[in-house]
């Protein structure tokens, strides 16, 4: 049996090729503006590519879907200063969009698609214009919901805190504040 510090020698990559493409008017991390409900006030678009717009046919009835995505300006991306973490709180128990796989994940609400064009127009999908698409799965309430998850005390004080009192917020706000 392959040891976890052997397979992380090994260095394995794999390839991932996008399904689709967002079509938002975000174009830059500060555009985003973050709401209690959902992370986006508005609206957009997913466009699959050719050879996938047809794989749409079935979602009839779905009211939200799982959208993972590539986050290919997540280098571009810096932590604000003034940021809510504690001290000593580490990558993998935040949700930050610098990852060792900037891979993406949103539940969003379906609002409309079209098998014909590939065309979906979702609401909550906190992806920037042009972000590749990698997969689209529905929202099954059965398994994807956890009502007995707990968080951590820190992450709830947050949450109850200004940022998130139902007024949202935006990292526009704090472009100027960003650590170097």
């Amino acid at each position: 049996m392959t040891s976890a510090a052997e397979t992380d020698k090994e260095s394995r990559t794999y390839r991932v090729h996008p399904i689709g493409y967002v079509r938002s008017p975000y174009e830059k991390f500060g555009d985003v503006g973050h709401v209690h409900d959902s992370w986006t006030k508005g609206d957009c678009f997913i466009e699959l590519t050719t050879d996938h717009k047809g794989k749409l046919k079935g979602l009839d009835g779905y009211s939200h879907l799982i959208v993972l995505f590539w986050l290919h300006k997540a280098g571009e991306w810096r932590m604000p200063k003034n940021h809510h973490l504690k001290r000593g709180i580490k990558l993998f128990a935040t949700r930050m969009p610098k990852r060792p796989n900037p891979i993406g994940f949103s539940v969003v609400k379906m609002l409309n698609f079209s098998p014909e064009t590939g065309r979906l127009m979702v609401h909550g999908l906190d992806a920037l214009d042009g972000t590749p698409i990698v997969d689209i799965k529905p929202y099954i309430r059965h398994f994807d919901s956890r009502p007995d998850a707990t968080l951590p005390q820190w992450v709830e004080e947050h949450l109850r805190g200004e940022h998130h009192s139902g007024h949202g917020h935006s990292h526009a706000a704090k472009a100027s504040n960003h650590e170097e």
